[in-house]
């Protein structure tokens, strides 16, 4: 019965999704006479995008702290978020240019949507395959040269450690998630270089081309250095109007113009 009532969003539906984006992101940014990225439009525009454009990070707490009873939904949020936050900031950047360090926070953006979409509509058919390990070669049998001496000293690291990070859970089952992180990151940053460990000892990648194996990883580095790069814009666009304007008039609201 949960099965049945868990939420889905269907490939076609992502890739609908970005076809509409695709296909308004062309008009927007080519059509003359949009609102200057500071006008009062452009403004609400991008403060819209940007509270939007945070969905992905509730789907990352949701999911890794264990408050949400549906992470699913929390994740067609994100992905709806995501398409509809990432068009308003194409009309708040229509009239603007890309060649700018903004514009190289805006690319990035551009580069999650691709990749996620690539993510959820190629690559989770071959995640699946890796959790359907009956369907791989070596089926559930070890795999060869196994050092079995080692990988027994491995789970039993695990699981001293586990005892301080974690006394009531599984080691077969545990991961770090995100209370563990904030209240113990250096045994949980410890564990997880185990569990790293461990799934290399048993070759648990090793069906994986390179592409799979780093996609997520990529997609969270590239998520991080975008937070951060929009967080910069943000700060310097209210607090630094002055440097961010380069001797030009001012013509967005601002908080400070500090480095003019």
């Amino acid at each position: 019965m949960d099965n049945i009532n868990r939420p889905d969003l269907p490939e076609r539906h992502i890739l609908l999704l970005l076809a509409v984006v695709t296909a308004s992101a062309g008009p927007i940014l080519l059509q003359p006479g949009w609102p200057a990225p500071g006008s009062v439009s452009g403004q609400l525009c991008a403060a819209a995008g940007t509270l939007l454009l945070l969905a992905p990070l509730l789907f990352v707490v949701m999911k890794r702290s264990g408050l949400s009873a549906s992470p699913p939904t929390w994740f067609i949020a994100h992905v709806l978020a995501t398409m509809l936050g990432c068009s308003l900031i194409f009309v708040h950047v229509a009239s603007a240019d890309w060649l700018t360090p903004p514009g190289l926070v805006l690319l990035l953006l551009v580069f999650l949507i691709v990749q996620g979409t690539l993510l959820r509509v190629v690559f989770s058919r071959g995640f699946s395959l890796l959790f359907a390990r009956s369907s791989l070669p070596t089926g559930f049998s070890a795999p060869p040269g196994l050092d079995k001496v080692a990988l027994q000293q491995l789970i039993d690291s695990k699981v001293s450690l586990l005892q301080r990070l974690d006394p009531n859970a599984d080691e077969a089952l545990f991961s770090p998630a995100l209370k563990h992180w904030l209240r113990r990151p250096r045994l949980s940053l410890r564990y997880q270089w185990l569990a790293e460990r461990e799934a290399r000892l048993v070759g648990a990648r090793a069906a994986a081309s390179p592409e799979l194996g780093w996609s997520r990883r990529i997609h969270m580095l590239v998520a991080l250095g975008f937070y951060l790069g929009l967080l910069a814009h943000v700060i310097v666009v209210l607090f630094f109007a002055g440097y961010a304007a380069g001797g030009e008039p001012i013509d967005w609201w601002y908080i400070t113009a500090w480095g003019g």
